[in-house]
């Protein structure tokens, strides 16, 4: 067997969907503080939505494209050979990655353990039964690494972004009126889009009561024209700006500066989240309410309501919840 470099790492996680990355980021920062490198390198599918976030990140060296069904499982055994990694952590439910793992001769092979024949492939596990909603799959890496005694940093939950694209991302959009509202219209399933008309009522009304500013239209390509149907009717009286496909790190670095969010559950929602720039109100029509930071506030049905979709989140509803929490916003650059 070929011999494996001690100082290399590979962690790998379902990291298709930015809000899973997002929900990873304190595991992944916490298990880099410990390597001996300080760092280590990501699996991910491809394509890979979610690696811009790490573009200035020094606890990822690298990103390794892994693929699917049976010859994207044998390229991943030769590739993993090829790197000669030393551990590999799964932080998730793939007994395949287990399995690619132990034939591509890791030593050190550790991750949760979700059934036997996972477990049989592993050095070192953690069983426990399956939860089912996102945030508690997020503590149960947070419940694994602990038992591994890999200390939690509060702020490793954070996207690491340079300063200067952070400073970019400002002078940018420098001539764009304050407040800065971002809404993140999109979602990676349909049945959680608020709907179009939805949005730019929230959206007139929040610049009637404000006097001033500018709403940020945020989302991926797919969601072009959904953001074109928004924008119509509100320009030119009201200030709006595309962030449709850009570069995930460009749109981190934006969330620093706005005042405001609103968005569908998606990635983008949950990024906005941690990044702790501005109050986060989140659309929960379709899927539980997230708390899991105490800036985030839902938005979810009236009471009493037994329709479940976006269609029941009353647009004036949602206003209400964001005045009250939020009447004022700055004028100016902060």
């Amino acid at each position: 067997m070929t011999e494996a470099f001690p100082e290399r790492w590979l962690l790998i996680q379902k990291f298709g969907l930015i809000g899973d990355t997002v929900f990873h980021l304190q595991a992944i920062h916490a298990i880099a503080a410990i390597a001996p490198r300080k760092c280590l390198t990501l699996g991910m599918p491809h394509p890979l939505p979610s690696a811009d976030l790490f573009v200035d990140d020094p606890a990822v060296e690298g990103i390794l494209k892994m693929g699917h069904g049976l010859i994207g499982r044998l390229h991943n055994i030769s590739l993993l050979r090829k790197e000669r990694f030393a551990r590999a952590w799964l932080l998730g439910r793939s007994t395949a990655h287990a399995l690619t793992f132990l034939c591509a001769g890791i030593q050190e092979r550790l991750a949760y353990g979700y059934d036997w024949v996972q477990r049989l492939t592993l050095t070192r596990s953690l069983y426990r039964p399956l939860p089912q909603p996102i945030p508690e799959i997020a503590l149960r890496s947070y419940d694994f690494l602990k038992a591994q005694g890999v200390p939690f940093l509060p702020e490793g939950r954070k996207p690491v972004l340079s300063t200067a694209r952070i400073e970019s991302a400002a002078q940018q959009y420098a001539e764009f009126p304050r407040p800065w509202i971002a809404f993140g219209i999109g979602a990676s399933e349909a049945k959680r889009l608020w709907p179009v008309p939805h949005w730019i009522f929230l959206a007139k009304a929040l610049y009637a009561h404000y006097g001033t500013g500018t709403v940020f239209l945020c989302g991926g390509r797919q969601d072009l024209e959904h953001a074109r149907e928004i924008a119509s009717p509100l320009s030119p009286s009201l200030s709006v700006a595309f962030v449709i496909g850009e570069h995930l790190a460009t749109v981190g670095s934006l969330f620093h500066h706005v005042d405001l969010f609103v968005g569908n559950d998606s990635g983008l929602f949950n990024l906005a989240g941690v990044i702790e720039a501005c109050p986060v109100f989140g659309l929960f029509g379709v899927s539980p309410a997230l708390t899991y930071l105490p800036h985030i506030i839902p938005i979810v049905p009236n009471p009493g309501s037994n329709v479940v979709s976006m269609e029941v989140l009353a647009p004036d509803s949602a206003r209400d919840t964001i005045l009250q929490r939020v009447p004022t916003l700055p004028a100016v650059v902060r």
